[in-house]
């Protein structure tokens, strides 16, 4: 690893600094130093300024007064002027949801990582890995023997370390949300860098890997690498992190010692997040007609198999939570229900009734089920005005391609209202903020009045206060709404008081059905 700092040594210190953002001046005078030996975290609610913070101190973002310094780069001959983030590899290096997004966006359609014969050309794991793409080298430079050895031993490290070796032939396309951050952490640490940025640190992480990730967190600094968390949750601050960053409308409010509590494991209802096994509710015995049937669901990607003769019924008016590990099959499972994976038609796969099989059209089925996840987030065109986002759920298309009838007008704009978008219903959705993305994802998948709601991970990359407004919106949907849910989530405290039932997915299989 890389040499331990003295522990008078500052990362970085900011002396009566003013920064150019987007709109104007941020961070106007402020002061502020990251010592070495302490541990920090960049905090604030959605909006505040965490990634213009961490733009700033990096040289990303133009200084236009003040000072901007990395003392523990003094001396190094390879840092040319670290203001204008001309900084040497292995130095800093950031793993962020900005990069996890853009690889999502990456895809050319969000069902691209159900099409086999399409991603199968994409580039790999193994490729996004190579030491060129991590060090972002210039394709003509030519790396030492040295450097090329120090480059494959953290390489051969963090893969062990992150139980890589699986991935490594799998299209990066393919790879699930909690995957794909794993391994975005796991690439900047094969820089060696003095000093780690990490965004959201926990989102998408299943807990095993939660509890693997904090450990490796507080022994990074010990072994030379000082760790920066930026986080808008307490509960997705590392528990080692004693001082913090607060920032509000792009100024620093608080720069001191940690105030804020640790992780809440409570579910809105008051019980233990972990306790699910409560009496299932009048709405879920037994119907007619079940809303989702899978019978023997298998599905592979090459020589992987993702799901291994899955049974599941859901009746109307279930309250579903599908839990499990990274890679368990989550999303999967959800791709069939959604008609999005082309290996439903393969497989015994029911919705409302309707199999899908030669002959029937995806959008018969589609057209009965609501969905809200990251990937619809990331794909959605975002010049499309709010209503029509919501207006788009009746064709079950990304923008409203198709005139709508007087009787769909008036459906979208009274879901505008019931989510409280009303001022914001001729809002671009590329402007909207993050929790009013996501409301406006909910209106448009209860729009057509769908049999079952599939929230995938609804509220990855929400604050505290953003993800309790979206919880109490979805209570008064179900309150209105007769249809099943499924919430997929590594966060069992935020599950809605109405899940009453859990399907527990790992390696492909079904470990738990109460």
């Amino acid at each position: 690893m890389a040499t331990i700092p003295s522990r008078d040594t500052d990362y970085v210190v900011l002396q009566k600094a003013t920064f150019r953002g987007p709109a104007g001046p941020v961070f106007v005078n402020t002061d502020f130093r990251l010592p070495a030996g302490e541990r920090w975290a960049i905090r604030g609610a959605s909006g505040s300024g965490k990634s213009l913070f961490v733009a700033g101190v990096t040289g990303r973002l133009p200084l236009l007064s003040g000072s901007l310094r990395h003392p523990f780069l003094a001396g190094d001959p390879r840092c040319v002027d670290s203001v204008y983030g001309v900084l040497p590899t292995r130095s800093i290096a950031v793993a962020s949801m900005a990069e996890h997004r853009a690889l999502m966006a990456s895809r050319a359609f969000h069902q691209l990582r159900w099409h086999g014969s399409l991603s199968s050309q994409a580039a790999t794991v193994a490729d996004f890995l190579s030491q060129g793409e991590v060090e972002k080298r210039n394709p003509f430079s030519v790396s030492t023997p040295e450097e090329t050895a120090r480059f494959f031993a953290a390489y051969a490290r963090e893969v062990e370390r992150f139980a890589l070796s699986p991935l490594l032939d799998r299209p990066l396309v393919a790879l699930s949300n909690g995957e794909l951050h794993r391994l975005l952490i796991a690439r900047a640490l094969m820089l060696d860098p003095r000093l780690l940025i990490v965004v959201d640190p926990y989102a998408g992480i299943d807990a095993p890997t939660r509890d693997r990730l904090t450990a490796l967190f507080a022994a990074l600094p010990d072994a030379g690498t000082a760790v920066l968390h930026v986080a808008a949750r307490d509960e997705d601050v590392a528990p080692d992190v004693t001082h913090e960053v607060w920032l509000e409308a792009g100024a620093v409010a608080h720069a001191g010692p940690r105030t804020t509590p640790g992780r809440n494991e409570t579910r809105r209802d008051g019980t233990p997040a972990s306790n699910l096994l409560g009496r299932v509710c009048e709405a879920s015995r037994p119907a007619a007609q079940a809303v989702l049937e899978l019978r023997q669901v298998t599905v592979r990607h090459g020589c992987v198999t993702l799901l291994d003769r899955v049974d599941w019924t859901i009746q109307p008016g279930e309250r579903w939570a599908l839990v499990g590990p990274n890679g368990a099959g989550k999303s999967t499972l959800l791709s069939l229900a959604l008609a999005d994976n082309p290996q439903a038609y393969a497989n015994h796969v029911v919705v409302g009734g309707r199999r899908l099989e030669p002959g029937t059209s995806i959008w018969d089925l589609k057209r009965l089920v609501g969905w809200v996840s990251p990937e619809l987030d990331v794909h959605y065109p975002r010049a499309t005005p709010a209503v029509q986002v919501v207006a788009s759920g009746f064709a079950c298309s990304l923008g409203l391609h198709t005139a709508l009838a007087a009787a769909q007008r008036a459906a979208a704009a009274l879901w505008i209202d019931r989510l409280g978008l009303r001022d914001r219903a001729e809002t671009a959705y590329g402007y909207l903020s993050s929790l009013d993305c996501r409301l406006t994802l909910l209106a448009r998948a209860c729009v057509n009045q769908p049999l079952l709601l599939l929230l995938d991970e609804p509220c990855q990359g929400l604050d505290g206060a953003a993800r309790r407004r979206f919880a109490s919106a979805l209570e008064s949907v179900l309150a209105q709404l007769p249809a099943a849910l499924v919430y997929a989530t590594h966060e069992m405290a935020e599950l809605p008081a109405s899940v009453n039932r859990v399907l527990e997915l790992a390696g492909g299989r079904v470990v738990r059905r109460v």
